[in-house]
Protein backbone atom coordinates (compact mmCIF):
# COMPACT_ATOMS: atom_id res chain seq x y z
CA UNK A 1 0.00 0.00 0.00
CA UNK A 2 1.57 3.40 -1.20
CA UNK A 3 2.15 6.08 1.53
CA UNK A 4 -0.44 8.93 1.25
CA UNK A 5 1.38 12.06 0.75
CA UNK A 6 0.66 15.15 3.02
CA UNK A 7 -1.99 17.37 1.90
CA UNK A 8 -0.64 21.09 0.94
CA UNK A 9 -1.74 23.96 2.49
CA UNK A 10 -3.78 25.97 -0.06
CA UNK A 11 -3.07 29.48 -1.02
CA UNK A 12 -6.01 30.80 1.03
CA UNK A 13 -4.55 28.83 4.59
CA UNK A 14 -0.99 30.18 3.67
CA UNK A 15 -2.38 33.62 3.55
CA UNK A 16 -4.20 33.48 6.94
CA UNK A 17 -1.62 31.84 8.47
CA UNK A 18 1.15 34.53 7.47
CA UNK A 19 -1.38 37.54 8.78
CA UNK A 20 -1.15 36.65 11.83
CA UNK A 21 0.91 39.16 14.09
CA UNK A 22 4.45 39.56 13.93
CA UNK A 23 5.82 39.26 17.45
CA UNK A 24 9.70 39.77 16.40
CA UNK A 25 8.82 43.09 14.83
CA UNK A 26 5.90 44.27 17.00
CA UNK A 27 7.46 43.88 20.14
CA UNK A 28 10.30 46.22 20.08
CA UNK A 29 7.99 49.02 18.86
CA UNK A 30 6.44 48.43 21.71
CA UNK A 31 8.76 48.47 23.66
CA UNK A 32 10.53 52.22 22.43
CA UNK A 33 7.09 53.57 22.56
CA UNK A 34 6.69 52.44 26.28
CA UNK A 35 10.50 53.81 27.09
CA UNK A 36 9.38 57.32 24.80
CA UNK A 37 6.14 57.99 27.31
CA UNK A 38 7.92 56.92 30.68
CA UNK A 39 10.40 60.05 29.41
CA UNK A 40 7.80 62.23 28.67
CA UNK A 41 6.12 61.24 31.88
CA UNK A 42 10.02 62.40 33.33
CA UNK A 43 9.93 65.27 31.86
CA UNK A 44 7.13 66.51 33.03
CA UNK A 45 7.70 65.60 36.19
CA UNK A 46 11.17 67.57 36.29
CA UNK A 47 10.17 71.11 33.91
CA UNK A 48 6.13 70.96 35.12
CA UNK A 49 4.23 74.03 33.65
CA UNK A 50 4.74 77.15 35.39
CA UNK A 51 1.60 79.43 35.20
CA UNK A 52 2.18 82.64 34.30
CA UNK A 53 2.43 85.37 37.02
CA UNK A 54 -0.22 87.79 37.17
CA UNK A 55 0.25 91.34 36.79
CA UNK A 56 0.64 93.29 40.27
CA UNK A 57 -2.58 95.72 41.07
CA UNK A 58 -1.80 99.22 42.75
CA UNK A 59 -3.06 98.77 45.78
CA UNK A 60 -3.79 102.70 46.49
CA UNK A 61 -6.24 104.91 44.81
CA UNK A 62 -4.37 107.65 42.74
CA UNK A 63 -6.37 110.86 41.87
CA UNK A 64 -3.54 113.32 42.40
CA UNK A 65 -0.16 112.72 40.18
CA UNK A 66 2.35 114.81 42.47
CA UNK A 67 1.00 112.91 45.20
CA UNK A 68 1.78 109.79 43.34
CA UNK A 69 5.39 110.09 42.92
CA UNK A 70 6.23 111.83 46.37
CA UNK A 71 4.70 108.40 47.81
CA UNK A 72 6.81 106.53 45.74
CA UNK A 73 9.79 108.61 44.99
CA UNK A 74 11.42 105.48 43.26
CA UNK A 75 9.23 105.52 40.57
CA UNK A 76 9.76 109.02 39.27
CA UNK A 77 12.53 111.71 38.49
CA UNK A 78 11.82 114.37 41.19
CA UNK A 79 14.23 117.36 40.60
CA UNK A 80 14.21 121.19 41.56
CA UNK A 81 13.09 122.86 44.69
CA UNK A 82 11.52 120.92 47.00
CA UNK A 83 9.89 124.28 48.54
CA UNK A 84 8.67 125.15 44.68
CA UNK A 85 5.00 126.31 45.08
CA UNK A 86 4.44 124.60 41.34
CA UNK A 87 5.33 121.15 40.36
CA UNK A 88 4.84 119.84 36.79
CA UNK A 89 4.94 115.88 35.98
CA UNK A 90 6.17 114.35 32.94
CA UNK A 91 4.85 110.71 31.80
CA UNK A 92 6.79 109.71 29.08
CA UNK A 93 7.11 106.46 26.95
CA UNK A 94 10.55 105.90 25.96
CA UNK A 95 9.79 104.76 22.78
CA UNK A 96 7.64 107.80 21.51
CA UNK A 97 8.67 110.12 18.82
CA UNK A 98 6.87 112.98 20.56
CA UNK A 99 8.51 112.84 23.47
CA UNK A 100 11.97 112.43 22.38
CA UNK A 101 10.95 116.00 20.37
CA UNK A 102 10.13 117.47 23.23
CA UNK A 103 12.75 116.46 25.59
CA UNK A 104 15.23 117.58 22.98
CA UNK A 105 13.83 120.86 21.91
CA UNK A 106 11.53 121.95 24.99
CA UNK A 107 12.00 120.52 28.46
CA UNK A 108 16.01 122.15 28.40
CA UNK A 109 14.45 125.63 27.95
CA UNK A 110 11.67 124.99 30.58
CA UNK A 111 14.16 123.68 32.78
CA UNK A 112 16.60 126.20 32.10
CA UNK A 113 13.95 128.67 32.97
CA UNK A 114 12.46 127.53 35.31
CA UNK A 115 13.32 124.08 37.40
CA UNK A 116 17.27 125.73 37.89
CA UNK A 117 15.71 129.18 38.95
CA UNK A 118 13.90 127.36 41.47
CA UNK A 119 10.23 128.30 40.72
CA UNK A 120 9.22 124.93 39.48
CA UNK A 121 9.67 121.29 40.72
CA UNK A 122 9.81 119.35 37.85
CA UNK A 123 8.96 115.34 38.22
CA UNK A 124 9.44 112.77 35.28
CA UNK A 125 7.02 109.55 35.52
CA UNK A 126 8.63 106.73 33.33
CA UNK A 127 5.64 105.07 31.39
CA UNK A 128 5.00 102.43 28.66
CA UNK A 129 1.99 102.51 26.52
CA UNK A 130 2.61 99.01 25.51
CA UNK A 131 5.05 95.87 26.71
CA UNK A 132 7.72 96.89 24.05
CA UNK A 133 9.21 100.22 25.82
CA UNK A 134 8.64 98.64 29.17
CA UNK A 135 12.16 97.67 29.47
CA UNK A 136 13.37 101.14 28.62
CA UNK A 137 11.18 102.70 31.83
CA UNK A 138 12.09 99.64 34.19
CA UNK A 139 15.90 100.72 32.73
CA UNK A 140 15.43 104.30 33.78
CA UNK A 141 14.28 103.40 37.59
CA UNK A 142 16.99 101.29 37.87
CA UNK A 143 19.46 104.20 37.38
CA UNK A 144 17.76 106.19 39.65
CA UNK A 145 18.47 103.73 41.98
CA UNK A 146 22.03 105.34 41.96
CA UNK A 147 20.65 108.91 41.67
CA UNK A 148 18.23 111.54 40.28
CA UNK A 149 20.91 113.21 38.62
CA UNK A 150 21.96 110.30 37.26
CA UNK A 151 18.73 109.20 35.88
CA UNK A 152 17.91 112.31 34.22
CA UNK A 153 21.36 112.13 32.16
CA UNK A 154 20.19 108.21 31.11
CA UNK A 155 16.29 109.83 30.49
CA UNK A 156 17.60 112.40 28.07
CA UNK A 157 20.20 109.94 26.04
CA UNK A 158 18.00 107.05 25.98
CA UNK A 159 15.63 108.20 23.52
CA UNK A 160 18.63 108.07 20.65
CA UNK A 161 17.99 104.48 20.84
CA UNK A 162 14.49 105.33 18.99
CA UNK A 163 14.78 103.88 15.10
CA UNK A 164 18.24 101.53 16.15
CA UNK A 165 17.83 97.78 16.86
CA UNK A 166 19.22 98.45 20.33
CA UNK A 167 16.24 99.83 21.38
CA UNK A 168 14.56 98.75 24.65
CA UNK A 169 17.12 96.31 25.06
CA UNK A 170 19.65 95.85 27.64
CA UNK A 171 22.84 95.90 25.00
CA UNK A 172 21.75 99.83 24.04
CA UNK A 173 20.67 100.29 27.74
CA UNK A 174 24.36 99.53 28.53
CA UNK A 175 25.79 101.61 25.74
CA UNK A 176 24.02 104.60 27.10
CA UNK A 177 25.23 103.92 30.83
CA UNK A 178 29.39 103.56 29.29
CA UNK A 179 28.57 107.78 28.49
CA UNK A 180 27.15 108.69 31.08
CA UNK A 181 30.55 109.58 34.01
CA UNK A 182 28.99 108.02 37.67
CA UNK A 183 26.65 105.07 36.34
CA UNK A 184 27.90 101.96 37.91
CA UNK A 185 27.54 99.89 35.13
CA UNK A 186 27.20 96.26 37.32
CA UNK A 187 24.77 97.57 39.33
CA UNK A 188 22.62 98.86 36.35
CA UNK A 189 23.13 95.19 34.35
CA UNK A 190 22.15 93.92 37.77
CA UNK A 191 18.87 95.81 38.36
CA UNK A 192 18.01 94.90 34.58
CA UNK A 193 18.72 91.17 34.93
CA UNK A 194 16.79 90.71 37.87
CA UNK A 195 13.88 92.76 36.63
CA UNK A 196 12.90 94.36 39.81
CA UNK A 197 12.10 97.63 38.37
CA UNK A 198 9.52 96.34 35.65
CA UNK A 199 6.68 95.84 38.94
CA UNK A 200 7.17 99.83 39.22
CA UNK A 201 6.47 100.51 35.95
CA UNK A 202 3.05 98.22 35.79
CA UNK A 203 2.22 100.40 38.54
CA UNK A 204 3.21 103.79 36.87
CA UNK A 205 1.59 102.35 33.87
CA UNK A 206 -2.03 102.00 36.09
CA UNK A 207 -1.92 105.11 38.44
CA UNK A 208 -1.51 106.85 35.16
CA UNK A 209 -4.29 105.61 33.33
CA UNK A 210 -6.56 106.22 36.21
CA UNK A 211 -5.52 109.73 36.16
CA UNK A 212 -6.49 109.96 32.41
CA UNK A 213 -3.58 109.72 30.37
CA UNK A 214 -4.32 107.57 27.35
CA UNK A 215 -0.99 108.94 24.92
CA UNK A 216 2.35 110.67 25.89
CA UNK A 217 3.96 113.05 26.58
CA UNK A 218 1.23 113.78 29.13
CA UNK A 219 1.93 116.42 31.65
CA UNK A 220 0.14 117.72 35.11
CA UNK A 221 0.57 121.23 36.21
CA UNK A 222 -1.70 121.43 39.71
CA UNK A 223 -3.21 118.59 38.63
CA UNK A 224 -4.53 119.77 35.60
CA UNK A 225 -3.63 117.16 32.42
CA UNK A 226 -1.62 118.86 29.15
CA UNK A 227 -1.85 116.05 26.93
CA UNK A 228 0.56 116.19 23.70
CA UNK A 229 3.62 117.88 23.06
CA UNK A 230 2.33 121.31 22.53
CA UNK A 231 4.35 124.36 21.61
CA UNK A 232 6.68 125.57 23.90
CA UNK A 233 4.87 128.93 24.25
CA UNK A 234 1.80 126.75 25.53
CA UNK A 235 3.82 125.44 28.49
CA UNK A 236 5.28 128.42 29.14
CA UNK A 237 2.13 130.24 29.47
CA UNK A 238 0.98 127.29 31.39
CA UNK A 239 3.75 127.54 34.08
CA UNK A 240 3.62 132.02 34.07
CA UNK A 241 -0.01 131.52 34.92
CA UNK A 242 0.28 129.14 37.91
CA UNK A 243 3.28 131.26 39.09
CA UNK A 244 1.55 134.52 39.05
Amino acid sequence: MSKMKPRRKSARQEMKESSGPNWMLIGPIVGIAIIALVGLAVVGTLNPTVAAEPTPVLSETVSNATEYCESNPERCLITGNPDAEVTMIEIVDYGCPHCANFSATKAPTLLANYVETDQVRWMVMPFALGPGSQPSAAAVMCVNEQGTDLALDFHENIFALQGTTSVHTKRGFMGIARNIDGIDEDALEACIDDGRRMQDVSFNQQAARSLGVRSTPSFFLSNRLISGNQDLEVFQQSLDAELN
